[in-house]
């Protein structure tokens, strides 16, 4: 898919290069650029307390770079099928009977089965067997920093992405929402671990809600919505009194 519309052939090795160079290239300047801005240039003001710890740097981007090699491999297929026409993917607004109609409620559709599918994905992965040889390596990043959004075991960044994949098979969707959704976790991803928090609505799993979850591991699970949470009864707020005087300062940004 991402092969074809950049005008080249449709082939296994040249969407594989595709996605990863295209994974690399997003996540390396949105992770670079957040970690200048926040953790250096404007440190005083956004983490007067951080400390750069070379080591853990160097870990995140090996994480990194082997979690966006590997999703591109189990990426691949599915963008291969979306190529060949095996899709529900389509690229004229016209294709539907509800022209633009179709366009927004397929994205409200989309997002009711993406937040679904990734919070009871994530919860799973803090299961026994699925934590210790999966996901636990993301959780050893207690003080995230924007190097951290996609410091995953592949098999653990894929899991908890394959509903975005899934939807494209499942009813409609307009090519350029897929693309801008999967371009979006990357974005999201990189933001939710800078400890910086712009938006406060609770009922978005903001920077301050992800980093109570790498504090605690065992607390919001969502992915861009906190509903989920709310009803599974894994929710914590960041702003509590209890997360205020448990957590580190400078960790919690206050």
């Amino acid at each position: 898919m991402l092969a074809e519309l950049l005008g080249l052939p449709t082939h296994p090795l040249t969407t594989f290069f595709g996605l990863a160079i295209g994974g690399m290239l997003l996540y390396g300047t949105l992770s670079t650029l957040s970690y200048l801005y926040f953790f250096r240039w404007r440190k005083q003001r956004y983490h007067p307390t951080y400390e750069e710890d070379p080591v853990q740097i160097k870990r995140a981007l090996k994480w990194s770079a082997v979690s966006l090699l590997g999703n591109a491999v189990l990426t691949t297929p599915f963008h291969l099928a979306v190529a060949y026409g095996w899709s529900k993917v389509y690229w004229d607004v016209g294709d539907q009977p509800w022209g633009w109609g179709w366009i927004l409620a397929s994205m409200g559709i989309y997002l009711v089965v993406t937040e679904t599918m990734i919070y009871w994905v994530h919860r799973a992965l803090h299961w026994g067997p699925l934590w210790k040889y999966i996901h636990k390596p993301h959780h050893s990043f207690k003080a995230p920093t924007s190097f951290v959004g996609v410091a995953f075991n592949p098999l653990d960044s894929f899991a908890q992405g394959l509903a975005h994949h899934l939807c494209i098979f499942l009813f409609p969707v307009h090519g350029v929402v897929y693309l801008v959704f999967v371009t979006f976790v990357t974005v999201w991803a990189v933001m939710i671990h800078d400890r910086v928090s712009f938006v406060k609505w609770k009922g978005i799993n903001y920077t301050g809600h992800h980093t109570v979850h790498h504090w605690y591991d065992f607390y919001n699970f969502g992915q861009f919505f906190t509903f989920w949470d709310r009803i599974g009864g894994t929710y914590k707020d960041p702003e509590s009194a209890e997360v205020q005087a448990e957590v580190p300062e400078g960790i919690i940004r206050r």
